[in-house]
């Protein structure tokens, strides 16, 4: 989708994630092209609230599209209460989420020297220098998203899969 809106002129730039060094080490960043946009990245490590990158990008020429989490979209209200964010520069794709992982608690698990995280259903398969092993969602979710209150976005302009409460 994001780069659909950039081909067609609706926004200049695209702010999400991309993968590091590792497959746990994601960082934030911003696409100015739909080449770019390959090394786009979202899953179960994508933590980092893009919110609070608007502040610079909303003041750039041209709308800036940001994927933004449910509980990120409350920080975005706020900064706009605050006159922080110009939102007219500022294209909201809500996505869905259903919890980031911890790395701390992953790495207290197998200590260091990961080489491998895959997600079969509610189990992480977890390879290292030192084995293998295993972890529930349960063990390795982030504590704020563990107490999560809602999957409802409160500001949006389009949506990418289905709102729902947490259960």
């Amino acid at each position: 989708r994001a780069a659909e809106l950039l081909e067609d002129g609706t926004v200049s730039r695209v702010v999400g994630w991309k993968a590091g060094d590792f497959v746990y080490d994601i960082t934030p960043a911003v696409f100015d092209t739909k080449e770019e946009l390959d090394e786009f990245v979202y899953n179960d490590f994508c933590a980092a609230n893009l919110s609070k990158y608007m502040i610079k990008e909303s003041r750039k020429e041209g709308k800036t599209l940001v994927f933004l989490k449910p509980c990120d979209t409350y920080s975005f209200n706020q900064l706009l209460c605050e006159h922080r964010i110009v939102r007219e520069n500022v294209y909201i794709i809500g996505i869905p989420c259903y919890g980031k992982v911890d790395i701390d608690k992953i790495k207290s698990i197998t200590s260091t020297g990961i080489t491998g995280i895959k997600r079969d259903g509610f189990t992480y398969n977890i390879s290292s220098a030192y084995g293998e092993f295993t972890a529930t969602v349960a063990d390795v979710i982030s504590e704020r998203c563990g107490a999560c209150k809602s999957k409802k976005h409160v500001v949006y302009d389009e949506l990418i899969g289905e709102e729902g409460d947490v259960v």
